[in-house]
């Protein structure tokens, strides 16, 4: 956040577990949906558990912004690597950072 912060983002967060700390650094909590919708970039950070497995899956890449930057340094299976593909392929995902990979 304090990096993105010194870039003038407006940081926008979903979590089932909100933070005080991200809060005072001047993010805003908001719906998946909204996060889909309205980001720019977005980056994944949050463990891989049997409910978030395919956080980002063919439904999530529809509702996102047109050319959004995906990154995920989390964990690979946060992403359905089919989506991913289709979604670079159609233009709905402009492009994408990845230090991991679904089946790794």
């Amino acid at each position: 956040c304090k990096i993105l912060n010194g870039f003038g983002a407006n940081l926008i967060c979903y979590d089932i577990f909100e933070s005080d700390e991200v809060k005072k650094l001047g993010a805003e909590y908001v719906s998946r949906d909204y996060i889909y919708e309205e980001a720019d970039i977005l980056f994944l950070m949050m463990p891989l558990l049997p409910t978030t497995i395919h956080t980002i899956n063919a439904d999530a890449v529809s509702k996102m912004k047109d050319g959004v930057l995906l990154i995920n340094t989390a964990r690979g299976g946060l992403i359905d690597t089919k989506a991913l593909i289709l979604g670079l392929q159609s233009g709905k995902i402009g492009g994408v950072g990845l230090d991991v990979l679904e089946n790794e």
